[in-house]
């Protein structure tokens, strides 16, 4: 009963977290302005740092976007560079400055925070997420190599260096799993040939993975209602597209949701199997100790007690399983939080409290009473006479 209900406490805590997680991360980009391609694929890679852009767009056509009366901001960025299986993304200045990972929350890099340096303010400097520099082990005028792509074996920029003079405060967000270097650095990379580094000079031949991109806001602090109009003007083109990340992300737990919902379905059946196993070992108990019953009801104890005995001993077990399970189901949790986090970012707690574990101990209790309901009943009918004689 303990591992059951340890299972579907572990469940139900990580689904909603990841659920919290992926729409706060949501919450903090109006939109993302993107190529051409599957929109999943375009939130994954501007805001988890997963999966890579399906494309480029143009640069003069995102300048032509932020011209659109009810875009209040635009904060351009390149993916595609990596570096100690860490993404490295050229983005804006005011990535640190405006945007807000978190409505209302803005990247720190203040020491009271966790934070420590300076923003890049060169062509070589680079700022670097929390955990990507835990994981690195990267301290302040460490220097790096970019990796041109994101997978194993992809060639390295052996001529250019950059030296990390920031490390950005915990946000509990993937972007503490980044590295940052300035937009115009990625088209003086080496290696990168003529056709890229002329984008640095020349915005008609300039080319960016996407944009994040802020929407004026109405009364109540709700979006524009134009966005859609937006959406659908951008999207009409052959140049972009726009994606409105809390549109998209119920696809991604469309996708991944049917894993939870089989390991729920297999923590509940635990559940009750473990319920069938504690009538059978009332059953079974009750038939062993019917003597010891009997005796107890020949010392003067009435039917309504031998019967609130078979009861309380249910109840008693089930408690206890359920407090062990809840203790346990949190311990997979924190367990789980660990890898989850290595390997996405997102932060996961051990003492995020579902309305399952309020539930939990009520609902296994009222389990326990009526798995010993007949049991119970069983010994509430059990002939004193008959069962004193000796069993051998």
């Amino acid at each position: 009963m303990s591992l059951g209900a340890a299972l579907l406490v572990a469940v139900v805590s990580l689904r909603e977290q990841a659920h919290r997680n992926f729409i706060q991360e949501g919450l903090g980009v109006d939109a993302v302005l993107g190529p051409k391609g599957s929109p999943l694929q375009i939130i994954l890679n501007a805001l988890y740092h997963l999966d890579e852009m399906p494309g480029k767009i143009k640069w003069t056509y995102y300048e032509a976007v932020l011209k659109d009366p009810i875009v209040e901001e635009g904060i351009p960025f390149i993916t595609g560079h990596s570096y100690g299986g860490f993404r490295v993304n050229a983005i804006a200045e005011r990535f640190f400055t405006d945007f807000e990972y978190v409505p209302g929350k803005h990247f720190s890099l203040d020491p009271r925070s966790g934070g420590q340096g300076r923003l890049f303010a060169a062509r070589d400097e680079a700022v670097v997420g929390w955990a990507a520099a835990r994981a690195l082990k990267l301290r302040l005028g460490d220097s790096f190599n970019p990796v041109c792509g994101v997978h194993s074996g992809d060639p390295v920029h052996e001529h250019d260096q950059i030296q990390f003079v920031g490390i950005i405060a915990p946000t509990g967000t993937p972007h503490d799993r980044a590295i940052y270097i300035p937009l115009k650095t990625f088209f003086t990379l080496e290696g990168h040939g003529n056709e890229v580094a002329v984008m640095a000079t020349d915005p008609a031949q300039r080319e960016i993975s996407g944009a994040y991109l802020k929407i004026k806001r109405i009364r109540g602090g709700a979006l524009h209602p134009d966005i859609q109009n937006l959406k659908y003007t951008i999207n009409q083109s052959s140049k972009a597209q726009c994606v409105i990340p809390n549109e998209v992300l119920p696809q991604l737990f469309g996708i991944i949701g049917w894993a939870d919902r089989v390991l729920f379905a297999m923590a509940l059946l635990v559940s009750l199997l473990s319920v069938a196993f504690l009538f059978t070992s009332l059953v079974n108990a009750l038939r062993e100790r019917r003597r010891d019953l009997a005796l107890i009801r020949s010392l003067g104890a009435n039917r309504c007690i031998v019967f609130g005995l078979i009861i309380t001993e249910s109840l008693v077990i089930t408690a206890f399983s359920a407090i062990i399970g809840l203790v346990f189901g949190h311990v997979l949790v924190g367990l789980g939080a660990h890898y989850v986090d290595i390997e996405t970012g997102l932060r996961f707690s051990a003492f995020y409290f579902s309305p399952l574990d309020y539930l939990l101990l009520p609902v296994m209790l009222l389990l326990g009473l009526l798995t010993a309901i007949i049991p119970g009943i069983q010994a509430y009918r059990l002939g004193v006479l008959k069962n004193l004689t000796q069993i051998s």
